[in-house]
């Protein structure tokens, strides 16, 4: 029922908020009365959007994310005819959008003013300049642009070239959104669905109304990227990059906000100083990100976070140390009957199909367990800190008794008493 619930919350922030904004774009363009009343307000809202995802992107030091406003940037004064007014250059500039994107998207992050930064703004830069010496028929191949830019702007559809184009950066996107799960890639991927329909407003619009849609959507795709950058530095501050697991600092806020009732358990991996001692540090981050995957699907409610090192904690609101017992003593089981299989360091990086294992090809299989501490708010423990400490103790007294076990503080009655 967990895994559900995960993927759920996976989609969830999924579609808010670059799909809210999308939809709320698209629902403004639906409505006749809506629409006129914001059009004159398009074009400041559309530079103002795509300023601001340029300018954020450019201090929280995001490459990808700024190449992305550039891009549409770019798309928009082309479009608007700004700079010429040549189809070539409209036509050439929806078709590379969607490939500015995934080209972004696929490259690794190493920030703006470094060589792959610059490198990725000066593609950009680069392609700008070559179709703007392109439309006037100067460069090769001009001729065949021209003829596919015929049909653009004509009312009769988005040429081919385009429709590819759009297919293939967003089925580019959608794959590293469903394998990364950043952020930045969820904001390229509804930038990218704001923009596709601003130019299919152009395509089939009156003149007037297309150009309001290509200023409205292209904010949007702006507003969708600011949210983007900003979700993608909250995820740098509060997430824990290892095991994805929400950090120490998301913890700290959650304690100043507890109250009521609610529970604590404190997790440690047992002899894992040995075991990165025994088969390397790499292996030791394996290990962290599979108790993480298991402390993320716990129930009742709880919520992982990672506190440091091999430590985790799960918070329970609502819920005392007796509810919130079966819970984590069925999550301390599963980990110890799981087992862990060592990944070799010629591993490939995809998973293979079944194999039989022989003595040959079997990897080295180890028992992984946790030590678990829980305490809850009382008379005793009236303050987060304080049942932070006794959930401590509680740990102490789990490790002394043997480890792979779950200890209750003392003060709390057990479920299974």
């Amino acid at each position: 029922m967990e895994r559900p619930l995960t993927t759920l919350r996976f989609l969830g922030g999924f579609l808010a908020p670059g799909g809210v904004l999308v939809f709320a774009a698209w629902a403004v363009q639906r409505e006749e009365v809506v629409r006129s009343a914001a059009a004159p307000y398009a074009a400041y809202f559309c530079f103002g959007a795509l300023v601001a995802a340029v300018l954020l992107s450019w201090y929280y030091d995001q490459s990808r994310l700024l190449c992305g406003a550039s891009a549409i940037v770019l798309t928009v004064l082309a479009l608007e005819g700004l700079g010429t007014d040549s189809d070539i250059v409209k036509l050439a500039a929806v078709v590379l959008l969607p490939l500015n994107f995934s080209l972004v998207a696929v490259l690794k992050e190493r920030g703006v003013m470094t060589f792959d930064g610059l490198l990725k703004v000066g593609i950009v830069a680069a392609q700008a300049f070559g179709v703007l010496w392109i439309a006037p028929g100067n460069g090769p191949g001009s001729g065949a642009l021209l003829d596919w830019s015929r049909r653009f702007g004509a009312g009769t559809g988005l040429p081919w070239i385009a429709q590819l184009s759009f297919a293939i950066g967003a089925l580019a996107l959608v794959t590293l959104v469903f394998r990364r799960r950043t952020k930045v890639e969820q904001g390229l991927l509804w930038a990218l669905v704001a923009m596709f329909l601003s130019v299919t407003q152009i395509e089939t619009g009156p003149p007037g109304r297309a150009s309001d849609a290509l200023y409205f959507y292209s904010g949007t795709a702006g507003l969708v990227l600011v949210f983007a950058v900003l979700e993608h530095g909250y995820d740098i501050a509060y997430r824990d990059e290892l095991t994805g697991l929400p950090g120490r600092r998301a913890f700290n806020d959650v304690m100043a906000q507890l109250g009521g009732t609610y529970a604590i358990a404190m997790c440690d991996v047992d002899h894992f100083k040995k075991f990165n001692d025994t088969y390397g540090h790499d292996a030791g981050d394996q290990v962290l990100r599979m108790v993480a995957a298991e402390l993320s699907q716990v129930g009742g409610g709880g919520r992982a976070f990672r506190y440091g090192g091999e430590e985790f904690l799960i918070v329970f609101r609502g819920r005392s140390a007796k509810e919130a017992e079966p819970f984590v003593e069925s999550l301390r089981r599963s980990i110890a009957d799981r087992g862990f299989v060592l990944r070799s360091p010629d591993r490939p990086a995809r998973k293979p199909g079944p194999v039989k294992e022989t003595k040959q090809t079997s990897a080295p299989r180890v028992n992984i367990s946790i030590s678990i501490g829980l305490a809850e708010r009382s008379k005793r423990h009236s303050t987060s800190e304080l049942v932070l400490d006794a959930a401590d103790a509680a740990l102490y007294r789990a490790k002394e008794a043997g480890r792979n076990c779950l200890m209750l503080d003392e003060s709390a009655p057990s479920a299974f008493q």
